[in-house]
């Protein structure tokens, strides 16, 4: 029994292992398809570090999707492993393109990412590259909520995956609004045209805390499978209050962490890196904080 038993999880870890590659690869090549490149030439041949950029947030997502795949209990027979893995990968796949493109139409309209990416705007891979992951742990810690793991329940995603593009859009306005105030009515997205890798490396970090905070959402609301609309409009309500709260708990966490420093100035004219890294890890933190306490 004992010997049955550790087949089975060696092979489930196998087939684990096999699918992480092969979603990994697929996003690689589909990500190359949706900018209009050929992946290989631009990672090796180009030296495009932006498409890079771009191409590890995808895979940290595909990563992050998988893990909450792997969360719960294992199928009964290695079929039906297959198939939940599989069908949760393509539709986490579908998404993050989704994301992209929403991101490129809607979010940033003013500048195309993806000609960005293709003139390697080390910038417009960060920022990209931040939205796939930040949309990848929103998909994430919706699966972890619903508690069958079962691929029939996987049209979860399709609601989670509209508020999770609702407020990157709310995360993406503030910032716009926060930096024109800043700078006399300045455009965010010129700036980010500009190569400011500063400003996408801050918001880059205000995107994933957001996502790492929304975790928090699945501790607060329970799920319940016999009101399905009323639990997913909760965890929706709960994630933009946290939305909403975590840049005011942010600001006044920089006060202290980066006192008598005009980050402004720094990260806005000056394209102060580290600053925006602390900035960026400040949000971080905050949306872990969030996820620990409640998620």
């Amino acid at each position: 029994m004992n010997d049955l038993f550790t087949s089975y999880q060696l092979s489930i870890l196998f087939i684990n292992f096999s699918l992480a590659i092969a979603a990994i690869c697929a996003t690689r090549i589909i990500l190359g398809m949706v900018t209009g490149v050929n992946s290989t030439s631009e990672l090796s041949k180009r030296d495009n570090f932006a498409f890079g950029i771009s191409v590890a947030g995808g895979a940290l997502a595909i990563a992050t999707i998988l893990l909450a795949t792997l969360s719960g209990e294992s199928a009964a027979t290695l079929t039906q492993e297959v198939g939940n893995i599989t069908g949760y990968l393509v539709g986490g796949i579908v998404c993050l393109v989704g994301g992209m493109m929403f991101n490129d139409l809607v979010i940033f309209n003013q500048l195309s990412l993806k000609n960005a990416i293709k003139e390697q705007n080390i910038s417009a891979g960060i920022v990209q590259g931040a939205t796939m992951l930040a949309l990848g742990i929103m998909i994430a810690n919706g699966m972890d909520w619903e508690p069958t793991g079962d691929i029939t329940e996987a049209y979860i995603i399709l609601p989670i995956l509209v508020v999770s593009l609702f407020i990157l859009f709310l995360v993406s306005k503030f910032r716009a609004l926060i930096y024109k105030k800043r700078n006399g009515g300045k455009s965010l997205q010129q700036a980010l045209a500009n190569c400011n890798s500063a400003l996408a490396i801050r918001y880059a970090g205000h995107l994933v805390g957001t996502a790492l905070a929304i975790g928090a959402s699945s501790g607060v609301v329970t799920y319940l499978n016999a009101d399905k609309v009323t639990s997913l409009l909760n965890w929706a309500l709960v994630a933009i209050v946290i939305t909403v709260v975590i840049s005011p708990l942010s600001m006044l966490a920089r006060k202290f962490v980066l006192p008598g420093i005009n980050v402004s100035q720094e990260v806005d004219e000056q394209e102060n890196i580290g600053i925006a890294s602390i900035e960026a890890v400040i949000f971080i933190a905050i949306g872990l904080v969030f996820k620990g306490l409640a998620g």
